[in-house]
């Protein structure tokens, strides 16, 4: 049924123009309170969700999205630097927005090179926007890191000289803003150096500096190669204690039970490099590699004159008594012979040269330390106990870590295994589940249900009874009006009630010809009347 019949609609005013003006006005107040609240509900229930666009924009950038959404009659919320727009149009905006560039990067890159230069620019406007096209892109590269927020990037490139020995090397300034909480490990600030370093003609990597929002150096006093090696060593170290840790666990763990053991290993490593060159000389090899004999004689034929002067010398020689007194008494009657013999013999030489280098990373000294749990027993009386593992079968399990970590006692090696009780770790419970009432999408259904349900009830719980009952009053006082016998006063009618008997009317044969006349403009309301009086036994 209609809320408004248009055939009523005389009735509805001329019924309420029979009620009192006190009445008259609370019923339009009663009425435009119905209607504020139904529009209110309506409202409500159709107010979108909303949800961030952007988020951590520039003014600028804020600026030209909020007039993009208002051209196109979008409706928003500003909330600092955050757009939120309904939650069913954000795809489309975004796509809309990133067609038109927007949001701009806060350091544009690559794309200031597509610009229209004019045909005036020097080469000066032309290198500076190079170099801020490159400090734009490596910003935006480091913004990609995942503790990174944003970067900025400035560049020092000097003029290049064509005197070798004037020529000055580039150099670069980095400012990262890091989220809260986050920072960069050694390895991380070594990338962002080579990084920039790597894209910049003849940077050293040592010309980088790096530094974070709260004005603190990142990049040490040390070189980045430095750097580097050191955290390339902790890596190593790391990676074999953690090796060798899963190895006792995995070995003791099928003997212990889940959760049972716990294992730390501290190796001290040497990364000290070593080279060694070496050359030994064998002395019993007596191979012979080349021998050169050379003899030399020679001889004199001549008799020998001469001597001392003097009377001994003309006087005939005595007999020799000695070996050398013959010979010098027979040089002067024979000839005289001298032989030279020399030979040259060359040995193959035991010659060994050594070059030993030995690699960084020997393990100079194992400390291990093993946790073991107690184990759990049951007694004759069914209760689980927790008993001591015994000295015994330690000793066993501490042999077997060491066969397990190559145990080496001439280089300092120890081991500890201990037996103790592990707490007992708390259960936590799990996390309540959402309730589906409380999904976002239930909530918008429930939202728009119940808007819905409320504006029913106000128009057919309201509304339309009160102008329903304005129109029985309208057309009761317009047949009134016809016959000249129904006349009622204005303060004999109620709002939603019956019309009473008119003053006068008091025999029988009235109210009867009262009755029907009701009954004929009524029908309804003359049967509900009827089967009142039924129901109540009158």
């Amino acid at each position: 049924m209609a809320l408004v019949n248009p055939d009523n609609i005389a009735g509805q005013f001329v019924g309420m123009s029979n009620l009192p003006i006190v009445r008259q006005l609370g019923l339009l107040i009663g009425l435009a309170a119905s209607i504020a609240l139904g529009v209110g509900i309506y409202s409500w229930a159709k107010e979108p969700n909303y949800v961030p666009l952007f988020d951590g924009m520039s003014g600028a950038d804020a600026a030209q999205v909020v007039t993009i959404l208002e051209q196109g009659n979008t409706p928003y919320r500003m909330q600092g630097s955050m757009v939120a727009v309904p939650a069913g149009k954000v795809h489309n905006l975004r796509l809309q927005l990133a067609s038109q560039g927007l949001p701009k990067s806060s350091s544009p890159g690559y794309e200031l090179l597509d610009q229209e230069q004019s045909f005036g620019t020097s080469s000066f406007v032309e290198k500076a926007r190079f170099n801020r096209a490159l400090e734009g892109e490596l910003a935006r590269s480091i913004s990609t890191l995942n503790s990174v927020k944003g970067a900025r990037v400035h560049l020092a490139i000097p003029k290049k000289s064509a005197f070798l020995r004037n020529q000055q090397g580039a150099s670069a300034s980095v400012l990262i803003s890091l989220l809260p909480g986050r920072k960069l490990n050694q390895s991380q600030i070594a990338g962002v150096i080579h990084l920039v370093a790597s894209s910049v003609s003849g940077m050293d990597s040592g010309q980088v500096t790096v530094v974070d929002q709260q004005g603190n150096l990142l990049t040490g006093n040390g070189s980045s190669s430095a750097m580097a090696m050191g955290s390339e060593h902790f890596t190593f170290a790391s990676s074999i204690e953690e090796s060798y840790s899963q190895r006792i666990v995995d070995l003791l763990v099928p003997i212990m039970g889940a959760g049972r053991v716990r294992a730390q290993v501290t190796a001290d490593v040497d990364f000290t490099a070593i080279e060694r060159t070496s050359e030994t000389f064998g002395p019993n090899n007596t191979m012979l590699r080349s021998e050169q004999t050379s003899e030399e004689r020679s001889s004199d034929n001549s008799k020998a004159f001469g001597g001392a002067p003097g009377a001994q010398s003309n006087q005939p020689a005595a007999a020799a008594a000695t070996p050398g007194a013959d010979t010098a008494a027979s040089s002067n009657t024979s000839a005289t012979t001298q032989t030279t013999k020399q030979t040259t013999r060359n040995f193959e030489l035991d010659k060994v040269i050594s070059h030993i280098k030995e690699a960084p990373g020997t393990i100079k000294k194992l400390s291990i330390a093993v946790l073991l749990d107690y184990r759990q027993e049951t007694n004759e009386a069914g209760e689980v106990t927790r008993v001591a593992i015994p000295d015994e079968e330690i000793e066993r399990l501490t042999q077997l870590v060491k066969e397990a970590v190559g145990f080496n006692e001439e280089r300092g090696d120890s081991v500890n295994v201990m037996n103790a009780s592990f707490l007992e770790p708390e259960l936590m419970e799990p996390l309540p589940e959402i309730p589906i009432w409380q999904e976002p999408w239930v909530l918008d259904i429930a939202k728009q249900t119940a808007g819905g349900i409320g504006i029913l009830l106000l128009v057919f719980g309201i509304l339309r009874p009160v102008m329903k009952n304005l129109a029985g009053i309208g057309k009761q006082s317009g047949g009134r009006a016809v016959n000249g016998e129904l006349q009622l006063g204005a303060d004999q009618v109620t709002l939603g009630g019956a019309p009473q008997l008119p003053a006068g009317v008091t025999s029988y044969d009235q109210q009867v010809q009262l009755a029907q006349t009701i009954a004929g403009q009524s029908p309804k309301r003359a049967a509900s009347v009827m089967s009142e009086w039924v129901q109540d036994g009158g």
